[in-house]
């Protein structure tokens, strides 16, 4: 065999597959979708209760019945309006209903939010001979190092800056002139000591 008929050979090879793949794909996807047994569906439910079977060759199929909730009850847009002059995109919101208060503890009585010092009961009023409560401080922590000042040095020359410790000194600083400097054939501007 030639060198050009192997070559036809193993292209016609590849396209034989590829099309082989297609139809496959094709195949998988086109059609009429079923229900697999053991997958919830959206039709209502009769009862509560899950209907088991078992297959005679033992395997258990498990149908749940699920009742899904009426659209209206659940649509934010119900309520929408979108005929006339002014638009609605959602409902008029409803305020849950408030809270009931929780109780007073034994011992206390329910007083009123806008009460007047007459209103409290003579045995839970604080006499002026009580010992106004106390409490304890939260211990206060003292770092066991402190960090050096900006700029100090150590015994090997370094300079501590804040936030990179200790770093080697390179020197006074430098001005470079940068009158030459251009950019794609354009001066971009004078850099350096300020002239």
């Amino acid at each position: 065999m030639t060198e050009k008929t192997k070559k036809m050979i193993l292209i016609s090879i590849g396209c034989l597959l590829c099309a082989a793949v297609a139809i496959g794909i094709a195949a998988r996807f086109g059609g009429k979708a079923e229900i697999p047994s053991g997958v919830v569906s959206d039709e209502p439910a009769q009862s509560g209760d899950p209907d088991v079977s078992i297959n005679s060759d033992g395997q258990t199929d498990v149908d749940i019945q699920v009742e899904v909730p009426d659209a209206s009850e659940t649509d934010p847009a119900q309520g929408a309006d979108s005929s006339g002059l002014e638009q609605t995109i959602q409902a008029d919101p409803v305020k849950p209903e408030q809270p009931e208060k929780p109780e007073a503890p034994d011992g206390t009585s329910t007083l009123p939010e806008n009460h007047d010092a007459e209103d409290v009961p003579e045995e839970e009023r604080r006499t002026e001979d009580e010992e106004p409560p106390t409490y304890e401080e939260p211990p206060t922590v003292t770092p066991t190092e402190t960090e050096p000042a900006a700029g100090s040095t150590n015994s090997a020359g370094q300079v501590y800056v804040p936030g990179f410790g200790y770093v080697e000194n390179s020197g006074e600083n430098t001005v470079i002139e940068g009158n030459d400097i251009y950019e794609n054939g354009n001066k971009i501007g004078t850099m350096g000591g300020g002239n």
